[in-house]
C-alpha cells in the first residue's frame, strides 16, 4: 500500500470531488479513480458511496480519513524535519477570507508563500459566511472580532483594527457633525448584517459603552457600505485603516474625534492540530512569522481558545 495513494485520497476528499482533484492536482480523473480503486481493494472496504453523484464517504471512508490524515501529516512533518532543508512542503490549501477592502494585502502574503513553496497549491474562499471548517474542508480562515462560538477551533491572533465613526463633508454639511450618542441615534447609519442574520445596530462608543443606531440601508458587502456612504446616504462605522484612504483625499471626514477608538482583533482560525497538514502548518507559521516582524505583538505565539467573531 503506497503512501501517496492514501495522500491522494485525503486530497480527493479535501478537494471535495474528483473532478476538483483532477483540476487542482492536474492528474487525469480516470488515473486518481484507479488509484482510488486500488487502494480500496488493498484494503478491502469501500471509501466512497458510488451510487450517489455527490462524492460521499462510507462510515469506514470516514474513519479511515480521520485516523490516517493524523498518521501521514506526524510522518510528512518527521521527514521534512530529517531531511531539512532540501524536502519541499507540497500539498493544497483552502484559506478563506472576508470579503473586506484589505483582502488585496492579506491577498498578496499568500502569494509570496506560494512564491516560497511552488509545490503547494491554494484555493481563495472570498465569503463572510462563517462556514464549518471540517465540513467545507477548509484549511485556514481570517476572521475579526473578540470570541469565537466554536470552541473546538483554534483561534490566533495576527492583528487588531481600530474602528471609528466616518461620514462624507456633504452629509456633514446638510444634517449636522452629531457631537453625543443621541444625536447618532438621530441619523441616518448605514449598518452591516453578519452571515448569521443579526445586524450590527449596536455599536462601541468608546471603550465602555454601546449606542443602538439606526438607518434606512442595511448590507452584507463592507465596500458597498462605503460606497453608499461616498453617495451621502449615511453614516458609516469602520476600520480606521480603510477610511484613511478616502479621508486623506477628502471624501469622507471623521465624527467623534474625542472618544477612544473601539479596537477588534483579527483571527487566523484552524481546526485541532491533529488534522492540520504539514502545508497547513507551514502557512500559519509565515503568516504569523510575518505579522511578528511588522508588528510587536508579544501574545503572537499564544494560542486562544474559545473566542468568537
Amino acid at each position: 500500500m503506497k503512501t501517496e495513494d492514501i495522500k491522494l485520497f485525503h486530497q480527493v476528499v479535501d478537494a471535495g470531488s474528483l473532478v476538483r482533484a483532477s483540476e487542482i492536482f492536474e492528474l487525469p480523473k480516470s488515473n486518481i479513480s484507479r488509484r482510488i480503486k486500488t487502494l480500496e481493494e488493498e484494503l478491502n472496504i469501500l471509501l466512497f458511496h458510488r451510487q450517489n453523484r455527490a462524492l460521499q464517504l462510507t462510515d469506514s471512508g470516514i474513519k479511515f480519513y480521520e485516523k490516517t490524515k493524523a498518521m501521514l501529516n506526524e510522518l510528512e512533518a518527521s521527514i521534512q524535519e530529517i531531511c531539512a532543508p532540501t524536502y519541499e512542503v507540497s500539498g493544497h490549501l483552502r484559506i478563506q477570507l472576508l470579503p473586506l477592502p484589505d483582502t488585496l494585502d492579506i491577498g498578496r502574503q499568500i502569494f509570496q508563500f506560494m512564491d516560497m513553496y511552488p509545490k503547494i497549491s491554494v484555493e481563495i474562499i472570498n465569503s463572510s459566511e462563517d462556514k464549518n471548517l471540517v465540513e467545507n474542508h477548509i484549511d485556514v480562515a481570517m476572521r475579526i472580532g473578540e470570541t469565537l462560538e466554536d470552541s473546538s477551533l483554534i483561534a490566533r491572533p495576527f492583528g487588531k483594527a481600530t474602528f471609528g465613526y466616518y461620514a462624507t463633508p456633504q452629509y456633514i454639511e446638510k444634517n449636522g457633525a452629531p457631537q453625543s450618542a443621541e444625536e447618532l441615534q438621530k441619523l441616518n447609519v448605514i449598518r452591516y448584517r453578519f452571515p448569521n442574520g443579526q445586524i450590527y445596530s449596536q455599536l462601541p462608543f468608546g471603550k465602555e459603552s454601546t449606542v443602538e443606531v439606526s438607518g434606512n440601508l442595511i448590507m452584507n458587502s463592507v465596500p458597498l457600505i462605503i460606497e453608499a456612504c461616498l453617495q451621502n446616504r449615511g453614516i458609516i462605522f469602520i476600520p480606521e485603516k480603510v477610511a484613511n484612504f478616502y479621508v486623506e483625499r477628502g471624501l469622507l471626514v471623521r465624527i467623534f474625534n474625542d472618544i477612544e477608538p473601539s479596537i477588534n482583533h483579527c483571527w487566523l482560525v484552524y481546526a485541532s492540530r491533529k488534522h492540520l497538514s504539514l502545508a497547513t502548518r507551514t502557512f500559519i507559521n509565515y503568516i504569523l512569522q510575518d505579522i511578528d516582524g511588522r508588528e510587536e505583538m508579544s501574545d503572537i505565539d499564544s494560542d486562544v481558545r474559545g473566542m468568537t467573531l
